[in-house]
C-alpha cells in the first residue's frame, strides 16, 4: 500500500518524540538512582575488629553527635603518659575498620584512637549522608565523649579523615577549637566544585548532563545544598593549631588539585604530602615505613608540642 509522504514524516516525528522522551526519561531515573546511591550508601557494618590489627584494651562504645545522633565505634586508651587520641573518620560507604591499620600503627607509639561508624553508615543512626554537613556533628559528638574520659587527655586530640572524611575533618577542625590537630587524606575543596568527578567516579555515569541532575535530587533529598560544604573556605581558620593534607598523586576521584588549592588557602602550620603513583586511597600501604615516619613526626610537632597544652 503506498503512503503518502506527510504519513512517513509523522512517523519519523512519531519515532523520534517518543525516542527523545525515553531517553529523557532513562537520564532522569539514572541520575535519581545515582543520587539516592550517594545519599543512601548501602550500610557495611565492619568486617574486622580491632583484633584483627592486634589491638589490646579496646572497647566498643556509643555517644551522640548535638542532633541526638546514636553513633557507634570503638576506642583505644593511648598507653603513654601524653595521653594523646586521634579521631578517626572513614570515607563514604565505609565504616569504623576503615582506619584499622592506621589505628594499630599509631598505637604502637602510645596514641590512643576513637574509630566509629558515621551517621547512615555501619551500625550508626542516621537515614542520610550529606558528604560533611551533619557529618562534622558526628565528630564533634566524638570530641564531647573523649571529654568525659578519664584515660585520656582531652587538650591531646587530634582528627584524621578520608575523603569524605578528610573533608569532615578540615571542617571539624576549623570549628571545634579543641581539636589540636588535623590529618585529611584526599580531602576535597567543595562539593560543588567537585561534583563532576565525584559523579564519573562513583556512579560510572558521565558529568555531563548527569552531573547536574544527581546534584539536583541530592539537594532534594537532603535539603542541604551542594554550596554548603565549602572545605576550602574554612580550613584556615584550624591556625595556629597544625594541619596535614595527604593526596594520591593519580587521584582521579579527588583530583590532587584540590590538595594544592587546600594547601594554599591553609594558614601555618600546614604541610603537604603528595604520594606517587597512587590513586584514592592506599597511602599506608604503598609506603608503609615514608608514611608511618610522616604522621609520626607530625603528630609529635602538632600534638604533643608544650603551648598545645594551653587554648
Amino acid at each position: 500500500m503506498n503512503r503518502p509522504l506527510s504519513y512517513w514524516l509523522n512517523l519519523a516525528l512519531f519515532t523520534l518524540a517518543a525516542s527523545t522522551l525515553a531517553f529523557g526519561g532513562m537520564t532522569l531515573w539514572l541520575a535519581y538512582s545515582r543520587a539516592r546511591m550517594l545519599v543512601y550508601p548501602a550500610r557495611r557494618p565492619a568486617e574486622r575488629t580491632p583484633d584483627t590489627v592486634g589491638l589490646v584494651g579496646w572497647e566498643t562504645v556509643t555517644f551522640r553527635a548535638p542532633d541526638g545522633t546514636r553513633l557507634e565505634g570503638w576506642f583505644v586508651p593511648p598507653r603513654a603518659e601524653h595521653g594523646a587520641v586521634i579521631i578517626f573518620v572513614h570515607g563514604l560507604g565505609s565504616n569504623r575498620a576503615h582506619f584499622l591499620d592506621e589505628a594499630a600503627m599509631l598505637t604502637k607509639h602510645g596514641y590512643g584512637a576513637l574509630l566509629f561508624d558515621l551517621r547512615n553508615h555501619g551500625t550508626s543512626e542516621g537515614t542520610i549522608t550529606t558528604f560533611g554537613y551533619f557529618e562534622v556533628l558526628d565528630v564533634h559528638g566524638a570530641v564531647e565523649y573523649l571529654n568525659t574520659r578519664r584515660d585520656m587527655n582531652a587538650q591531646r586530640i587530634a582528627v584524621m579523615g578520608d575523603s569524605m572524611g578528610g573533608a569532615t575533618a578540615l571542617l571539624a577542625g576549623a570549628r571545634i577549637p579543641s581539636i589540636r590537630a588535623v590529618i585529611a587524606q584526599s580531602a576535597f575543596t567543595s562539593l560543588e566544585d567537585n561534583i563532576a568527578e565525584g559523579v564519573e567516579g562513583l556512579t560510572g555515569l558521565p558529568a555531563f548532563p548527569f552531573a547536574p541532575l544527581v546534584s539536583w535530587f541530592g539537594e532534594r533529598m537532603t535539603g542541604i545544598s551542594v554550596r554548603s560544604v565549602r572545605p576550602i573556605d574554612e580550613i584556615a581558620n584550624i591556625s595556629p593549631r597544625a594541619v596535614m593534607l595527604i593526596h594520591g598523586q593519580e587521584d582521579m576521584l579527588v583530583p590532587v588539585r584540590n590538595a594544592m588549592q587546600l594547601y594554599r588557602a591553609a594558614r601555618e602550620p600546614k604541610e603537604l604530602y603528595i604520594i606517587p603513583n597512587v590513586g584514592h586511597g592506599g597511602f599506608y600501604q604503598a609506603d608503609p615505613s615514608e608514611y608511618e615516619h610522616r604522621l609520626v613526626e607530625f603528630l609529635q610537632s602538632a600534638l604533643l608540642a608544650d603551648w598545645h597544652l594551653h587554648p
